[in-house]
């Protein structure tokens, strides 16, 4: 998964943008030749950019929703007849545009976008470009095969799991489930998803079952031998399992996993073609062939903890995995020139937005008044960078009364406190808008983790660890975990929303405020997590 100015993302996603745009860019160069002023050529570009805007706004760029919509098409389809129709609008008001332009310019693009997807998306197997070897043993690393199987939507594949403990250069003996012992003459590795021509066999953990293939030290089979050994195995036999490629089968069991020998750490890298490699040992402590990992990425083989690599996959900072020192190590979070460029941004942004929403706010102040009793705007105290204790303000969209005896509570869904104006405005964020004025006084940035209210940040610090790193930045208008999870009324939405803001803390740059900023967009047209 590649890396741009500090924020990762998905490598398939990019190249599919990449290839795309460059499919649309050549539509619009082959009509735009015969487009007379530059009035057409507008209305031409502004046609053929709503192929891929329509693409973006239906999400057909996230990793998630690719896979789920590569069998079927129907997400690239409508998106498609939705640019279609916009492109039409344009073209219509760009005036009378060279004879079958338009046509031609969306036709080349979606041809080229459903070639595309066809050859990037429409994968027939599960195979990532990444392959993943996992050292360990314990829950760590049954997270990380959960996240790569689950999570990853593509971009790895897990190779093989390794127990840290398993000398590899010594001669192991591992006891068959039916009590015999099967001797190799290498330790035994497990690998998940052989070639179609290799053999593969039934999963094991630390029991291998008698009707595994145990290759010996020049890649001949031990022999099984006896007919009571075959039916014990038999018995053993897991019927839901289900082979993950092509296989030749055994009598015994039809599972997919071969045991190989191994003497080294780079010998294994080598023979299950592995491209990174996870260390999620349940102790620090554990013997890890640290020489060899340093061999490795000699030779070009990425090496990382469990917390770092589900870091990239995930785009957010899983608390179960994370230890202390992680958080506790690593250069600042901050610096001068990192912030004078943040507080110009947020600058610019809030002034663009008052200037483009100056006649609507004065339109929802007068609603906001005629609707209910009470003042326009409603003020409370929130928790700013450094635990700082500043007053902010919103459109008002609750009774004025909402907490006088309940106190502070979470929001829920159709809440009862909310007036009618005030479900609307939350439904659009407008009630958001006026935060602006933190911004320009510095207490809030335009992009950062929600502001939460004194008292349940107290609630929070007490049940969640690792709370306070939030208070690294300042609190934004929008966010990593508000474009990315629903609004939270718990504390275990609390919880996850802290995953994507320790994300954002750690990965912070004007790169990704852009893209915050972008997807914001979106999420408010379509009303997404509002509450």
């Amino acid at each position: 998964m590649p890396q741009f100015s500090g924020h990762w993302y998905s490598g398939r996603a990019a190249r599919l943008v990449f290839v795309e745009a460059a499919l649309v860019g050549m539509a619009l160069w082959i009509n735009g030749q015969n487009a007379r002023g530059w009035r057409e050529l507008a209305a031409l570009v502004a046609a053929a950019a709503c192929v891929p805007a329509a693409l973006y706004l239906a999400d057909l760029y996230d990793p998630q929703v690719m896979r789920n919509d590569r069998t079927r098409g129907s997400g690239v389809l409508k998106a498609l007849g939705f640019a279609a129709l916009a492109a039409a609008i344009f073209g219509l008001l760009g005036g009378t545009l060279p004879r079958g332009a338009l046509i031609d310019t969306l036709g080349v693009a979606s041809v080229g976008v459903l070639l595309a997807r066809a050859a990037l998306v429409a994968r027939l197997d599960e195979q990532g470009h990444n392959r993943v070897l996992v050292i360990g043993a314990g829950q760590r690393a049954a997270e990380i095969e959960r996240i790569i199987r689950t999570e990853a939507y593509g971009e790895y594949e897990i190779a093989g799991k390794l127990d840290p403990s398993v000398d590899l250069s010594e001669p192991q003996q591992m006891v068959a489930g039916g009590g015999e012992v099967v001797t190799a003459a290498g330790p035994l590795l497990e690998q998940d998803g052989p070639e179609a021509n290799e053999v593969a066999l039934a999963p094991a953990n630390e029991v291998v079952p008698a009707s595994q293939l145990i290759l010996g030290p020049g890649g001949a089979p031990q022999q099984i031998q006896g007919p009571i050994a075959e039916a014990k195995v038999a018995a053993l036999r897991r019927v839901e399992e289900k082979p993950l490629a092509t296989v030749v089968p055994l009598p015994t069991h039809p599972s997919p996993v071969i045991a190989v020998t191994a003497r080294t750490l780079s010998d294994v890298v080598r023979d299950l073609k592995v491209d990174t490699v996870v260390i999620a040992s349940e102790e620090r402590r554990s013997r890890l062939p640290i020489e060899e990992f340093i061999r490795l990425r000699l030779c070009g083989v990425t090496v990382l903890p469990a917390q770092r690599f589900a870091e990239r996959v995930l785009r957010r900072v899983p608390i179960a995995l994370v230890r202390p020192s992680d958080l506790a190590i690593g250069d600042g979070l901050d610096s001068p020139v990192t912030s004078a460029i943040k507080r110009v941004f947020d600058l610019v942004m809030s002034a663009i937005l008052v200037v483009c929403t100056a006649p609507l706010l004065a339109l929802l102040a007068a609603v906001i008044k005629l609707d209910s009793e009470g003042p326009v705007f409603y003020g409370q105290e929130r928790v700013g960078r450094g635990g700082k204790i500043f007053r902010l303000h919103k459109f008002r969209t609750m009774r004025i009364d909402a907490e006088t005896v309940s106190g502070p509570v979470w929001a829920a869904q159709k809440d009862p406190r909310v007036t009618r104006i005030g479900a609307f405005l939350r439904k659009t964020r407008l009630d958001e808008i006026p935060q602006v004025f933190a911004v320009f006084r510095g207490d809030m940035s335009f992009v950062g983790p929600r502001p939460e209210r004194p008292f349940f940040v107290q609630q929070l610090k007490s049940q969640i660890p690792f709370y306070g790193m939030r208070e690294a930045q300042k609190p934004g208008i929008t966010g990593w975990a508000q474009i990315r999870y629903p609004y939270g009324s718990s504390v275990e939405d609390a919880r996850a929303k802290l995953e994507y803001d320790l994300y954002y803390v750690q990965h912070q740059s004007l790169f990704l405020d852009l893209a915050i900023c972008c997807h914001t967009v979106k999420t408010v047209l379509f009303g997404r997590g509002a509450r």
